[in-house]
């Protein structure tokens, strides 16, 4: 299988210091919609060389709003799985709403919510 970079939800590609500190990478898109900054993380699988944005949700979500001047209060962030064209399901593509708490310095306890493209799509569009 071999990872792409080609997405409509990939605007660039972003790299993070995953778990213990791991060298890492994702697609990202920011789009700004009304009082709301919806960030989408894409895997890219074979591309990344640390740790799955997954593993690394908080930190990575931290990163992103320290870096990009997100306020905690107007993300959005959802997890992209891009289709591998695979025969196994579980390489299928996925999008997840992830709610973090914000703790006042870091975020913590995410919890994924499954969304479907075409509510993603209303998100961003």
């Amino acid at each position: 299988m071999k990872a792409t970079t080609e997405s409509e939800y990939i605007d660039f590609l972003y790299d993070f210091k995953g778990l213990w500190e791991t060298p890492s990478r994702c697609g990202l898109k920011i789009v700004q919609k009304n009082d709301k900054t919806i960030v989408i993380a894409t895997e890219l699988f074979n591309a990344n060389p640390g740790t799955s944005i997954t593993n690394a949700c908080a930190k990575l979500v931290q990163s992103i709003c320290n870096e990009k001047n997100i306020s905690p209060d107007q993300l959005i962030f959802i997890e992209h799985t891009p289709d591998q064209k695979s025969k196994l399901s579980f390489y299928n593509e996925t999008f997840f709403k992830v709610n973090l708490q914000w703790t006042g310095n870091e975020f913590a306890f995410p919890k994924w919510e499954s969304i479907s493209k075409e509510d993603v799509d209303k998100l961003i569009c």
